[in-house]
């Protein structure tokens, strides 16, 4: 709920409009009185000649007639309490005086920047039980360390002190209220209360605008001199307020602070939101199992209530998607989505020609296929990792590389590897696979994160890395993008090479290739396909602590970027779908999709 809306404080300055006339001083406490407005106090300066000046002082006289006897003073704090708050201007040890024979009826002291030195009044201050009552500080022509001095004095004893800018000159200029102080007092002064007392040409429209600006900028008090007819005062009529200006600007500062205050986001503006936003809609049909990318939204004011963009992709990052099949022109809820079920599938056969049987052949000890599958349980957001590998007797061998059952096991086609990866999805209900060769012994869990995150962000069906270490990363694929590929050419007779399926079909599918941190991308080979990938394996698991389950990319790439003889090992060795022209041309050809 919001707190009860207070309007900056108002305090109505007397000064010496009055001209020693009591009479005239009465009748602006009547003419206070009647100014609308909850939160003001009407503040008189009080002072003595001899207190204030010696007789050789140039205002000396005015002072002798402008001086009130003290049961004067009396009587217009009580009259005034009757009507809001009384405020008193200290200037000398008279003013004190006035300020203990009447502090019952006083809510609020000023000091003008020029008696804050004066030990006089300090002494006197120090005698005054403050208990709620506030005392303003006027710090004109102080700089911030000087300020800062000042402050830490009289909030010793005055528990509310609040810092007042602004200065009286005949006029003050324009460029010099001080507005630009009110951040900087703010910044030095944190919940300190700041006041702004202008003294601006009254005939000019800015008396009237800056108590405003200084409002919004963070002045919860306003000073302003006020008189009941600026042509008939004798003295300070030249920046003061008659009562209908000061109507005027209490009815202003009340919008002003109502037009700068409340929650951040209103309830009417919510409303107003709610009715004419465009949110997002189905571009066409979608079907379970889909991520929603920008491609498959339009945005459009419509009558359906339904989920922002942004909550869209929240909750595609929790890791969810479709779960049933808006129809084009439809709005998506929260219902609409379920949690992906993710799983890193790992291709292995034992048929391999250049390097025999390289699944099992031993890294510091341990077959290759097992480090590849210990990397693969380290990846947080996987569900289950699953060791893919042919019907055929030859590789039944496998079975036993489940690292105790940690790994499930799946048997499928021999050569189309899309259909042995359709096979264990339906098998294991499988929504997102996360593509790895058993060839790569250090799958890197941070470089899977990064793409899975990359993949539910984007909305993709296919999420790879531009800039990985070869053998360190994978493909992120949806389940529906592998069935659209076995719906189009049946048998996928090069699904060995599956990236092109999908890279070189982006009209089908959204693909999303990802810029990897620099934390995470180097130029290292680091797949397992002949004798020297074997010899850097090896000498690189030598260097990392070989205890451990799997290794995290700041510890492999320290090893590496530390030791460059280990890349160097294996750093000229090629990968044949790179430079092999006749597959490559063969690849592109024979994975081909047609336009849609």
């Amino acid at each position: 709920m919001n707190k009860r809306y207070v309007p900056p404080y108002v305090i109505f300055e007397v000064a010496n409009v009055h001209a020693g006339n009591v009479n005239y001083l009465g009748r602006m406490i009547d003419a206070f009185s009647r100014v609308e407005y909850e939160n003001k106090g009407i503040k008189f300066q009080i002072f003595s000649p001899d207190g204030i000046a010696l007789p050789d002082f140039e205002w000396y006289p005015v002072y002798k007639e402008l001086c009130f006897d003290r049961s004067v003073w009396k009587n217009m704090i009580n009259e005034t309490a009757k009507y809001g708050d009384a405020w008193v201007d200290i200037f000398d040890g008279y003013g004190a005086i006035v300020l203990q024979e009447n502090i019952d009826h006083i809510v609020g002291i000023k000091l003008q920047a020029s008696v804050l030195e004066n030990h006089e009044i300090r002494s006197v201050l120090e005698q005054v039980e403050f208990g709620d009552r506030r005392l303003i500080i006027n710090v004109s022509g102080l700089a911030l360390d000087e300020v800062h001095a000042v402050y830490d004095y009289f909030s010793g004893i005055a528990e509310n002190v609040i810092l007042q800018i602004g200065y009286q000159s005949y006029p003050t200029k324009i460029s010099n209220t001080g507005l630009q102080k009110i951040p900087v007092l703010h910044a030095a002064f944190p919940g300190v209360p700041l006041c702004m007392a202008d003294h601006a040409d009254a005939n000019e429209n800015f008396a009237l605008e800056v108590p405003i600006y200084a409002a919004v900028l963070g002045c919860s008090y306003i000073e302003k001199h006020f008189c009941l007819d600026r042509k008939m005062a004798k003295y300070d009529g030249f920046s003061s307020l008659e009562p209908d200006q000061m109507r005027s600007l209490c009815a202003s500062l009340k919008n002003a602070s109502l037009a700068s205050h409340g929650l951040f986001v209103s309830d009417d503006e919510k409303e107003y939101l709610g009715k004419s936003i465009q949110i997002p809609i189905a571009r066409h049909a979608m079907n379970s199992g889909d991520l929603i990318s920008k491609s498959d939204i339009i945005f459009r004011r419509t009558k359906q209530s339904g989920l922002s963009f942004r909550e869209i992709q929240d909750i595609q990052n929790q890791k969810h998607l479709l779960a049933m099949s808006p129809a084009a022109n439809a709005s998506f809820h929260r219902e609409n989505f379920r949690p992906a079920n993710i799983a890193v599938i790992a291709a292995c056969r034992m048929k391999s020609s250049r390097l025999q049987q390289k699944a099992l052949l031993p890294i510091v000890g341990v077959p290759s296929v097992d480090r590849c599958l210990s990397q693969c349980l380290a990846i947080p957001a996987v569900h289950r990792v699953v060791l893919a590998t042919s019907d055929l007797e030859a590789d039944a061998v496998l079975r036993n590389h489940t690292l105790n059952g940690a790994v499930d096991f799946w048997q499928g086609e021999p050569d189309d590897v899309i259909s042995r990866y359709l096979g264990a999805c339906e098998h294991f209900n499988i929504d997102v696979v996360v593509r790895v060769t058993a060839d790569c012994p250090l799958i890197l869990p941070e470089i899977i994160t990064y793409l899975l995150e990359q993949h539910f962000l984007s909305g993709a069906d296919y999420t790879a890395a531009r800039n990985a270490a070869v053998g360190t990363a994978g493909e992120i694929i949806n389940v529906r993008a592998l069935k659209k590929v076995r719906d189009y050419f049946g048998a996928a007779e090069y699904s060995e090479y599956m990236t092109w399926y999908f890279q070189n079909n982006p009209g089908h599918f959204k693909i999303n290739l990802v810029q990897l941190p620099p934390s995470l991308a180097r130029d290292y080979r680091m797949t397992l396909d002949y004798q020297e990938d074997l010899k850097m394996f090896n000498r690189l698991y030598e260097k990392l602590n070989n205890e451990k389950s799997f290794y995290s990319a700041d510890e492999v790439f320290a090893v590496l970027d530390g030791n460059p003889e280990i890349s160097k090992i294996n750093g000229h060795l090629t990968l044949k779908y790179k430079t092999d022209k006749d597959l490559i041309e063969t690849l592109n050809r024979e994975t081909r999709m047609e336009a849609v």
